[in-house]
């Protein structure tokens, strides 16, 4: 994207085929985009393909949250062939330099913070540890209703080195040094299936 975009949501759930799935998600862009939804990123699961986390980015929180929450779009989800109940994520983007153009292994980390402004300092004092990590792109986020709840996305070239990264010392170091005050979370994902709208 070439810029951060106001808002953005994080829908995760279970589809029972992905070519499926896909076709109705796509059939439906007309009205995300009536909606003031900007572009999505599909992210699957490592594990399960069929385990779904999209990023869809807005323009106005608002009329994203009620297009959400409309009937036609619970009646598209059904037709889609979604089979659990989707987890929500409302958020604010605060950086975003991820690869768009291709299917890329990522991980998405979930944890709170004591204090947003120096855990995003010390997010920046490590990037050095990302770069030896073998990230190659990167995204922030705050979650609205908790601002303190920090969605961040790592892409690299291989599951492999997301797991060694995930799991090194030195990146457990610069979390706990940053504030951050739960254990994280880890959501192995192949991500792509990008758009701008």
């Amino acid at each position: 994207m070439s810029a951060t975009p106001p808002a953005a949501v994080i829908i995760r759930h279970t589809c029972a085929d992905f070519d499926r799935w896909k076709a109705a998600f796509d059939a439906d862009e007309p009205n995300r985009k009536a909606a003031g939804m900007l572009g999505h990123h599909i992210n699957r699961g490592a594990d399960n393909p069929n385990d779904l986390s999209v990023y869809i980015a807005a323009s106005d929180l608002a009329k994203a949250q009620a297009f959400a929450n409309s009937p036609q779009l619970k009646e598209t989800m059904q037709k889609a062939g979604i089979v659990s109940a989707p987890v929500v994520t409302w958020m604010t983007p605060v950086s975003e330099q991820i690869v768009w153009d291709r299917q890329v292994p990522g991980v998405l980390i979930t944890h709170t913070v004591a204090d947003f402004a120096k855990w995003q300092v010390g997010y920046a004092q490590a990037e050095g540890v990302r770069k030896a990590g073998g990230i190659i792109g990167h995204a922030v986020n705050r979650a609205v209703d908790n601002p303190n709840l920090v969605i961040v996305y790592h892409q690299a070239e291989s599951q492999d080195a997301l797991k060694a990264f995930t799991s090194h010392p030195e990146l457990k170091a610069a979390m706990l040094a940053a504030g951050v005050t739960s254990a994280p979370t880890f959501t192995f994902v192949t991500g792509g299936w990008a758009k701008m709208y």
